[in-house]
């Protein structure tokens, strides 16, 4: 996962992977950052790597040893990425245990330093990403930017076992595969196994509707002094 970061000094934007080094050393009292970060529900993120990695020849972890497997197995005893999401943000590594200790400090850093965005509403979360950057994707240019980035949803047939329902796949760098719905036994081992992710990914969704009121009150007074 990666995140983009303003430093407002000279709005220069960096993308990088390491959250901790961001919120230690990017911030200064007087001039405060904010990360912008997209994120995936937990679940659908495992299954997604999953089955992407079992045909990906051209990724340094492809695994085509998982097509001979259950997506429960592999959850169960292949999937070495538990808890992703928190130990990414309080700078653990994938084996390194988390508890609740770590949750409410991951949730107390995305609190205090991110502009959260949800794969799920992916036209709302660059809209507000834009907002802060101070982009304007109405022009020719940006629509094209938009189009091509977020694309047009168009279903697509997907071929899958009689136990699984298909994901219509949009955009760009997406690949088809089974979806797991919330209350299946796939959906839940997995979520299981990530119940800390789970619980954070929650917390992300309640912040991404409070933070709409900011937001939109920042884009207002935007609007307001380009009249002026």
């Amino acid at each position: 996962s990666y995140y983009l970061v303003l430093f407002e000094i000279n709005r220069l934007l960096f993308i990088l992977q390491d959250v901790n080094f961001a919120t230690e050393h990017l911030f200064d009292p007087d001039h405060k950052g904010r990360i912008l970060a997209l994120f995936r529900n937990p679940v659908d993120r495992a299954v997604s790597k999953f089955y992407y990695l079992q045909t990906a020849t051209w990724e340094r972890t492809y695994r085509p040893e998982w097509k001979d497997m259950g997506i429960v197995e592999w959850a169960t005893n292949h999937n070495l990425d538990e808890n992703f999401i928190v130990k990414k943000i309080v700078g653990k590594k994938l084996n390194d245990p988390v508890d609740i200790a770590d949750l409410i400090v991951a949730k107390d850093i995305i609190r205090r330093h991110f502009v959260v965005g949800l794969m799920t509403d992916m036209e709302e979360s660059i809209s507000r990403f834009n907002v802060i950057l101070g982009l304007n994707f109405e022009d020719a240019k940006g629509q094209a930017c938009k189009e091509q980035y977020l694309g047009v949803k168009k279903e697509k047939k997907v071929d899958i076992t009689a136990d699984a329902d298909a994901g219509n796949v949009e955009g760009m760098n997406s690949h088809s595969h089974p979806k797991h719905e919330p209350g299946s036994p796939e959906y839940n081992v997995i979520a299981e196994r990530n119940a800390l992710d789970m619980i954070l990914y929650n917390y992300i969704t309640l912040l991404f509707s409070e933070q709409k009121v900011v937001i939109d009150a920042y884009a207002s007074m935007q609007e307001q002094n380009v009249q002026l």
